[in-house]
C-alpha cells in the first residue's frame, strides 16, 4: 500500500510544527516498513496516484489537489489544527463564518475537502469538537492522535551541549522566530533577570523585522551567557542535548494547539513555562506554570519563580513517534478495507 504524505507547504519554503509532523510521519512510516510504503508528495512525479493520501494541514490551495485525489477515486485523510479558543461561542461563530464562506460567498472548495475526507485527524479532543461543530464532521470519522515526538527525547544527555558550550544552566526556547511565539518578550524578561537564554530556531519568512529585534535582545543577553542558534534542526543531537542541559523551557505563545517543543521538553522531564491560552486548558498542560497575560512585569515575576522553584514534568510514551505512526497505520489499513 502506497501512502502519500502531503505537507501544507513546500518543505524548502516553510518551517514549523506541521512541517515537522509531515516529515516525521514520512520518516517513521518508512522506518517501520511492512505493507505500507510512505512517500512525500511530489509535484513532478509521473507514478500512478498513491493508494491513500494524508494531508498534514489544508491551506486553501491544497483543496484543488484534494479534488484531483477524489477524481482519481483515492481515499484521503486530513490532519487539521485549529489552535483557537474552544469555547462554544467561538466555535459556533467559526461555524457561521464557515457557512457564509461556503454557501453564501461560494468559497466551498476547502469546506468540501474537509467534509468529504474519509477521516479527520486532530491532535486534541478540543480540536475534534471544533471539527464537528465548525464543519459538521461526524464524530465517527474523527480520530484524535497526538503530535509525535522522537523517542530520543525520552533519553537525553546534556553532554554534547555542555562539551561545546559549558555546563551553566539556561532558559531554553525552541521554535521558528515569529511574533506569535513571543521570543522577544522572553528575551527582554531574561535580560531583566540577568538569566541566560538560548534560542534555537530560524527566522520565519516574513518576520525579518521581528527577527532583528530578537537579535538585538539576544546580543544583550550574551553578557549573561545566552546565545541564538538558527541552523539546528529537530534531528540534531545538539538540539536534543540542549533540552537536557537547560534548567527550564519557556514558550510565550497564545496561538498553539499542541506545541511540539513543549512535548519534547516534557519528555525530557524539564520544567516548562507557558503563556495562558486556550490550548493550555488541555489536561496535558493545565497544571504547568503560566503567564496570565503577556506583559514584561508579569513574565519577569513568573519566570523568576520558575527559575528558582523549577518542577520537572513528564510525558506518556503514547506521544512517541512509533506509537503515533502505529495508530496512523491502523487508519490507513481500515481505509483500504472500506
Amino acid at each position: 500500500m502506497r501512502v502519500c504524505i502531503v505537507p501544507e507547504y513546500p518543505m524548502n519554503l516553510m518551517t514549523g510544527g506541521l512541517q515537522v509532523q509531515a516529515l516525521r510521519t514520512f520518516e517513521t512510516l518508512s522506518a517501520l516498513g511492512g505493507d505500507i510504503r510512505a512517500e512525500l508528495f511530489d509535484w513532478t512525479t509521473k507514478e500512478p496516484p498513491a493508494d491513500i493520501y494524508h494531508f498534514i494541514g489544508l491551506p486553501s490551495y491544497l483543496a484543488q489537489v484534494v479534488e484531483l485525489v477524489r477524481e482519481a477515486r483515492r481515499p484521503y485523510i486530513i490532519t487539521l489544527l485549529f489552535g483557537s479558543d474552544s469555547s462554544a461561542i467561538c466555535m459556533w461563530s467559526a461555524a457561521i463564518r464557515q457557512y457564509l464562506n461556503s454557501q453564501v460567498l461560494r468559497r466551498s472548495s476547502r469546506y468540501n475537502a474537509v467534509v468529504n475526507a474519509q477521516r479527520i485527524v486532530t491532535a486534541t479532543k478540543a480540536d475534534a469538537e471544533a471539527a464537528h461543530v465548525i464543519y459538521g464532521v461526524d464524530k465517527g470519522r474523527i480520530e484524535v492522535i497526538p503530535h509525535g515526538i522522537a523517542p530520543e527525547f525520552y533519553h537525553l544527555s546534556p553532554k554534547p551541549w555542555q562539551d561545546r558550550y559549558g555546563a551553566s544552566p539556561f532558559v531554553l526556547c525552541v521554535g521558528a522566530i515569529q511574533r506569535r511565539k513571543g521570543q522577544l518578550l522572553l528575551a527582554q524578561a531574561c535580560n531583566a533577570l540577568k538569566l541566560p537564554l538560548v534560542l534555537l530556531g530560524p527566522v520565519l519568512p516574513g518576520e525579518k523585522d521581528y527577527g532583528a529585534e530578537v537579535d538585538r535582545a539576544v546580543q544583550a543577553n550574551a553578557e549573561f551567557g545566552g546565545r541564538w542558534l538558527q541552523n539546528l534542526n529537530n534531528h540534531d543531537p545538539l538540539l536534543q542535548s540542549a533540552y537536557d542541559a537547560s534548567r527550564m523551557v519557556a514558550l510565550l505563545s497564545a496561538s498553539e494547539t499542541q506545541p511540539i517543543s513543549v512535548l519534547e521538553a516534557m519528555a525530557a522531564r524539564k520544567p516548562v513555562l507557558l503563556q495562558r491560552a486556550a490550548y493550555t486548558r488541555d489536561p496535558l498542560f493545565k497544571d504547568l506554570p503560566q503567564v496570565s497575560y503577556p506583559s514584561l512585569d508579569q513574565v519577569v515575576r513568573t519566570l523568576q519563580g520558575c527559575w528558582h522553584e523549577a518542577k520537572p514534568t513528564r510525558l506518556s510514551k503514547e506521544f512517541s513517534w512509533p506509537s503515533v505512526a502505529a495508530r496512523l497505520q491502523g487508519i490507513y489499513r481500515s481505509l483500504q478495507k472500506d
